[in-house]
């Protein structure tokens, strides 16, 4: 029972946290700041029928990456390549991850627009893993299609939390997907270097045989200017989000530190998903989180005050 409980990856349901920032985005634009204990619960239940269907993408992912794994220098010791389950218990499995998911909305009246969210997080899982499309083998697009469940965890927060009426911003949007693409190349770069040998690598992974370091590092360049670019929009626009442009020295920081360690030595001996174990990258992603909730609470618009911004400049 504790292999099949492996393959749903519980560990990896931190991942679902993204969801709170959809909640943060509808509470900033939509309800004004104002919450109640209700609203809380809310949000909090939303985070449960994610995990879930993570939890069924995560089965299908081992059971066609079963072969793969098989190759890998540490996922052979995984549940199906090791021969520790039985892959028919696993769809079984999947299937009541699945129902009870969408039980679970029903029971709890979440929106359909939430429901439509949730249920493109089931069908990203498919796009990504399932043949002949199976967007995972393909570079680049292995990247862009995995990252793009940053958008959907991101409308699984907000349409928990407000009407299918109100539509997020697109500059919000893209730059939580270019956030996750970023971490996503990050992911790649370090498993590229783990595994260490390109043979080997191309097995395991297809895109591997196109990728190459530095292709690798020219796309975690552009994904994080496309962050910083897409989120400077949404804070000029939008007079509540102007305050967030101070933050911009600790997102600096934080994202160096990410390219740092994802470029360390010792980092390639390291399985991808202890890249973002880091103490550091742990550190400034608290601190940015801590001074972007401080900076939306406080009254006073240090951004327009400090810098005129959004104000014409008269010269002379």
């Amino acid at each position: 029972m504790l292999e099949y409980f492996k393959i749903c990856r519980p560990e990896h349901w931190l991942k679902n946290i993204f969801i709170l920032f959809g909640h943060v985005v509808a509470w900033a634009l939509v309800l004004n700041f104002q919450w109640d204990a209700s609203l809380v619960g809310v949000a909090v239940l939303s985070l449960i029928p994610a995990c879930l269907i993570a939890s069924a993408n995560y089965i299908l992912n081992e059971i066609l990456d079963a072969p793969f794994d098989a190759v890998h220098p540490t996922k052979r010791l995984r549940g199906i390549p090791a021969g520790k389950v039985k892959v028919k218990y696993l769809w079984w499995l999947k299937v009541a991850l699945i129902v009870v998911a969408f039980l679970l909305c029903w029971w709890w009246k979440f929106n359909w627009a939430y429901q439509a969210a949730l249920g493109l997080l089931l069908f990203s899982g498919l796009v990504y893993n399932v043949p002949p499309l199976r967007l995972k083998d393909r570079a680049f697009m292995d990247v862009i299609a995995e990252s793009f469940n940053n958008p959907i965890r991101l409308w699984l927060g907000y349409y928990a939390l407000v009407s299918p009426q109100h539509v997020p911003p697109l500059s919000i949007v893209l730059a939580w997907w270019s956030f996750g693409a970023l971490l996503m190349t990050g992911k790649r770069y370090s498993e590229f270097r783990f595994i260490g040998d390109v043979e080997v690598s191309g097995k395991y992974r297809k895109s591997f045989r196109v990728y190459t370091e530095t292709s690798l590092i020219l796309a975690m360049i552009t994904y994080a200017n496309l962050f910083c670019f897409c989120t400077g929009i949404a804070m000029a626009v939008y007079p509540v989000l102007n305050n967030l442009v101070l933050v911009f020295p600790i997102i600096i920081v934080a994202v160096i530190a990410y390219f740092r360690h994802a470029m360390k030595e010792e980092t390639a001996r390291l399985e991808p998903e202890q890249l973002l174990q880091n103490p550091w990258i742990i550190f400034w992603t608290v601190l940015t989180g801590a001074a972007t909730i401080w900076l939306l609470l406080t009254d006073t618009n240090y951004a327009r005050d400090w810098f005129h911004l959004m104000q014409p400049v008269t010269w002379g």
